[in-house]
């Protein structure tokens, strides 16, 4: 009986349908959603770094980044200017040349267009877009770029500060291929990419950069000047000369076909538009390399394929009275530059051989070149005291006094002291003093009296030589009697 009702109870339950059973079907990867949630989510990405790249919340450290600076002048001055003179190279000509007292000499305007750490190759990146802005009348190229290093070799920091300096984008664009590998294109044009790692770093650079967001700058004019070493060797670092010898080894110097490729292509730019070309070399101490001779000859054997081009060499023969010990970084590594005093001792003896070898504007009576530079601080040693330079009073011009033309003669006011300055014609009768006897003004009295003067060691325009002396506040210099 149980039994019974059992079977009952269980044929009223429901029983499903074989028709009603539905088969689990596995479903397929909807590609097309990816794709889009990728696309969806790289462009979130892209507007992010974006983003940042505008505000600036990636960029290092830009209080020494003179490659920015420089050629933000450069572009600047070029809207409306011709830059005469364009230098080219690495840290040995940016820290080897002083251009403003290099441009007051001349009376023109040059530019250094380069970068530490980089070669030859940069310089011919520089130089093709200098040439979409000017056309110099002398470009000049330094000889440290050109050495044996190879393409695959190269720093990419150095390259990639040059590269991001520039603002032509199609430029840059059409030499990326050449300038950069593959895998450092896209860091090449977003600092975001570039620094990402300040996310874990440099946190605090960050935090700087959003609270203090790039502001445009007031133009100044700036030639590519990088002054880094205040002090020259010293005694310490000379004994290391006579104990260790030389750093670098001058037979050993050799010269890649990468150095000689890129070389051409700055070359070929020149002819181009018929620009002459003079190579540089800048000195290092004249202890620092041995058998120079051996390195000069391997280098003179690819200069001389360039035969309408000069090339100055102030490694050999050197200047022993000129470069002394305080015109040289302290240093005795392979990679020697020069000290502030050098940079200037450089620049006036490559005015003086640019003006005895090629014909280069003068612009020292134009008033839009006398405004850009009349407040640097060589103008008035070789140009023309002019009205508003604070400070400086001219006192006689164009004077023959006895067998000596003066330039000028004129006082720079300082805090301390005033100074006087003669500047006097060049001419074999110079010595290394001279007696000058001035009419002054003392106690509302007038006298005649003699006075010393000295040239600046550091100061040597081409056509005149500077001699000065100091004289005391309350004393006011009125005319010049004679010079002897």
């Amino acid at each position: 009986m149980m039994s019974k009702k059992k079977n009952q109870y269980r044929n009223k339950q429901p029983q499903q349908s074989k028709a009603e059973v539905t088969p689990k079907v596995e479903k397929g990867m909807n590609w097309t959603a990816f794709f889009l949630k990728a696309l969806l989510f790289l462009a979130v990405v892209a507007l992010v770094i974006f983003y940042t790249d505008q505000k600036g919340y990636f960029i290092a450290d830009q209080r020494n980044n003179h490659i920015d600076r420089k050629w933000k002048s450069f572009y600047r001055f070029t809207e409306t200017k011709n830059a005469d003179v364009i230098l080219l190279g690495n840290s040995h000509i940016v820290t080897g040349v002083e251009p403003f007292v290099l441009s007051d000499a001349l009376g023109c305007s040059c530019f250094i267009l380069a970068q530490s750490g980089v070669d030859i190759k940069d310089c011919w990146f520089q130089l093709g877009e200098a040439l979409k802005l000017t056309v110099p009348k002398l470009v000049i190229v330094e000889t440290f770029g050109l050495n044996n290093k190879e393409e695959a070799n190269e720093d990419l920091v150095p390259i990639t500060q040059s590269f991001e300096a520039h603002q032509d984008a199609a430029y840059k664009l059409q030499k990326m291929p050449a300038m950069l590998p593959v895998d450092a294109w896209v860091q090449a044009w977003s600092p975001t990419i570039r620094n990402h790692s300040f996310l874990l770093t440099d946190t605090a650079r960050i935090h700087f950069n959003m609270q203090n967001p790039p502001q445009p700058q007031p133009y100044k004019l700036d030639l590519g000047r990088f002054a880094r070493f205040p002090s020259g060797l010293t005694d310490s670092i000379i004994a290391l000369y006579d104990s260790l010898g030389a750093a670098i080894k001058g037979d050993e110097y050799r010269l890649s076909d990468y150095a000689k490729k890129y070389l051409k292509k700055v070359m070929d730019l020149c002819e181009e538009k018929d620009i002459p070309v003079l190579f540089l070399t800048v000195p290092m101490y004249y202890k620092h390399i041995d058998n120079y001779a051996a390195w000069k000859k391997t280098l003179g054997e690819e200069l001389q394929k360039y035969p309408k081009a000069k090339w100055l060499d102030l490694q050999q023969p050197y200047d022993t009275l000129i470069y002394t010990k305080e015109a040289f970084e302290n240093t005795r590594s392979a990679n020697q530059h020069l000290s502030n005093i050098g940079m200037t001792l450089t620049a006036y003896k490559l005015a003086d051989y640019l003006q005895k070898n090629y014909q280069l504007p003068d612009r020292s009576k134009e008033t839009v070149w006398i405004n850009d530079f009349k407040n640097t601080d060589h103008f008035a040693y070789n140009q023309n005291v002019v009205g508003g330079m604070t400070g400086y009073v001219s006192i006689a011009r164009d004077a023959v006094i006895g067998q000596f033309q003066i330039k000028e003669m004129y006082v720079k006011e300082t805090e301390a002291a005033n100074q006087l300055i003669i500047k006097i014609q060049d001419n074999p009768n110079l010595s290394n003093s001279v007696k000058a006897m001035l009419e002054i003004e003392y106690q509302n009295q007038r006298f005649v009296t003699p006075i010393d003067m000295y040239p600046f060691k550091e100061v040597m325009p081409p056509a005149h030589k500077v001699y000065t002396a100091n004289l005391r506040k309350d004393v006011k210099v009125v005319g010049i009697k004679s010079l002897q």
